[in-house]
This record gives structure tokens, C-alpha cells and sequence, in this order.
């Protein structure tokens, strides 16, 4: 039996999954292929399955999501226990020119999740919002940004670029940030006037009850978190076209409507990000795993 470990944000999790599932009773049915899909938990005692996989010595086929769980993982153990695939799923121009291509073959990218910053206008006047991730640090910002609790990936990514980006002002991210409550949590505080800033995933930051919500367009770019996929070293040919359908059209199509960046050109970027023409902050695979190695 084929395993397939999924760790994807929690608002695209089941609907991905259920996707999976119905796609690979296909796949089972024209190939004969068994597939099992496992779900990481989201929760902050819960264990990661891709540990407990890799302390067994025993990988899974094929692990979609959160690039970040490969970051602790040597060049070399990523040779010996991975496939590489140059060139197998091609990303869209945009993506490619910046970056996002794995030149290694590894890490193939099907989504890409921008994280937003963004305020209460009945707090802050357009001339008195930060207009930078590095403003977020200045003092007068001490605890008045919202974000959710330390575990959840958004967290984990802003922290570490941030203090990738900004060491001398670093020191004033646990005085200026708190952490708080899942992604929709956070936007309901800020969209209540608990906080005047708040930041999630930007398909959390795009909507809010009460609509008192703006999103905030930084000058370095929108921090963001590539959705990857990766092949284990026994994963059979044939398992490759799950990859094929998390590049397809309905998948992709999916992707964008939450304002998520679609890899594949068959399907337009979100005009939310191309009307407001704020880029992706990437500089490249090996500054993205440095910053966030060691991250827990």
C-alpha cells in the first residue's frame, strides 16, 4: 500500500484530503494501487507524523504541504530517502523567475500561501498604518499585533523571517506580538477593535465579520509558505499522478479562490494579489530553509 502524508493550512486541509481520497479511488481502480492518506493533526500536543515516520526509518510515499518540515533534514539525508524529479511539475513564469523552481528536483510546489498583515480602520487612519513588516517591530506597536498561537504555521513562519530579516530589531517581537487563538480568532479580535493589527493566512485576512478589516500591502513583499509536494525513494511511478491532479485545474482553481497562489498557469493568479501588485518576500530554497531551521 501507497502512503501519502498530508499537512496542509487547516482552512484547505479536508477539502484537499477529500479531493485526494476521491481522486486516488481512481487512480486505484485504472492501476490497481492501494493509497492510504494520513492527515497531520492541528493541534499543539500532537506529534509530528513525518517524525515519528522518520524515527521508524520508514518514510511515506509521498508528503504534500508545509515545506518547512523538511528544514532540519541534512542535503544528504534528503538525497538517500527522497526522489529527485527535475523539471516534473513545472511552475508557472511568474514563480519560476523568482525562485520557486527546486532545481534539486525535490520540492515541487502546487500552492503558494501568502500571510497578510491587516488592521482595524476604525483604529488606524490609512496614514497611521505600518507599511513594512520591519515597522511592525517599532515600539509603538508593543502589544498590539494579534497573531495565533505559536504553533500554527503562519506563526512559525513570520517569526523566523522576521528574525531573518531584522536581527537588530528582533528583540521587540515578544513585546510587539501576541500570540493568540486560531487564525479566525485573530481576525474577529482585530475585526472587534480588541487589537488595531492582526495577521493570518490571507484567506482568513481577506474576510471578517463585521468588515471593519483592511489588508495591509508590504513594501518587502508578503511573507509566504510554499505547498510541496515530495516523493519518497520507493514511491512507485504511478503514484506521480496525484501530482498531475494537485497541478490540474480544479485543484488549482481551489488554491486561487482562497486568494492562495496557483502554481500552474492554466489558472489566473487571485486578482487580489494582482490589483494590489504586492510580490511574494522569497529569495530562494536555501535562504527559506535557514530561516526557518530550528524554528520550534
Amino acid at each position: 500500500m501507497a502512503k501519502i502524508l498530508l499537512h496542509c493550512p487547516l482552512n484547505i486541509s479536508r477539502a484537499i484530503v477529500q479531493m485526494m481520497e476521491e481522486f486516488c479511488g481512481k487512480l486505484h481502480e485504472k492501476n490497481g494501487i492501494d493509497i492510504q492518506v494520513e492527515t497531520q493533526p492541528h493541534r499543539a500536543d500532537e506529534k509530528s507524523l513525518l517524525k515519528t515516520y522518520v524515527e521508524n526509518d520508514d518514510l511515506p510515499d509521498l508528503i504534500v504541504g508545509h515545506v518547512d518540515d523538511f528544514a532540519d533534514f541534512t542535503h544528504e539525508y534528503i538525497a538517500e530517502r527522497f526522489q529527485s524529479l527535475p523539471g516534473r511539475f513545472p511552475v508557472r513564469r511568474e514563480l519560476s523567475d523568482k525562485g520557486f523552481t527546486d532545481t534539486r528536483g525535490y520540492f515541487h510546489p502546487f500552492g503558494i500561501i501568502p500571510f497578510a498583515v491587516f488592521y482595524n480602520r476604525n483604529m488606524l487612519g490609512e496614514n497611521e498604518i505600518p507599511g513594512s513588516w520591519e515597522e511592525l517591530l517599532d515600539p509603538q506597536w508593543a502589544g498590539k499585533v494579534l497573531i495565533p498561537d505559536e504553533f500554527r504555521i503562519v506563526s512559525v513562519v513570520t517569526k523566523a523571517f522576521i528574525k531573518a530579516d531584522f536581527p537588530d530589531k528582533f528583540c521587540n517581537f515578544k513585546t510587539n506580538f501576541i500570540h493568540r487563538g486560531n487564525p479566525m480568532e485573530v481576525v474577529t479580535a482585530v475585526d472587534e477593535g480588541n487589537f488595531p493589527l492582526g495577521i493570518t493566512n490571507i484567506a482568513f485576512a481577506r474576510i471578517s465579520r463585521e468588515k471593519n478589516t483592511r489588508i495591509i500591502w508590504p513594501k518587502e513583499g508578503l511573507f509566504c509558505m510554499p505547498q510541496v509536494m515530495v516523493w519518497g525513494k520507493k514511491a512507485p511511478e504511478s503514484l506521480f499522478e496525484v501530482g498531475d491532479f494537485l497541478m490540474s485545474k480544479k485543484v488549482q482553481e481551489f488554491l486561487s479562490m482562497q486568494s492562495f497562489v496557483p502554481v500552474s498557469d492554466k489558472v489566473p493568479m487571485p486578482s487580489l494579489l494582482t490589483e494590489n501588485r504586492c510580490p511574494l518576500r522569497w529569495d530562494g530554497w536555501e535562504s527559506f530553509m535557514k530561516a526557518v531551521k530550528g524554528r520550534h
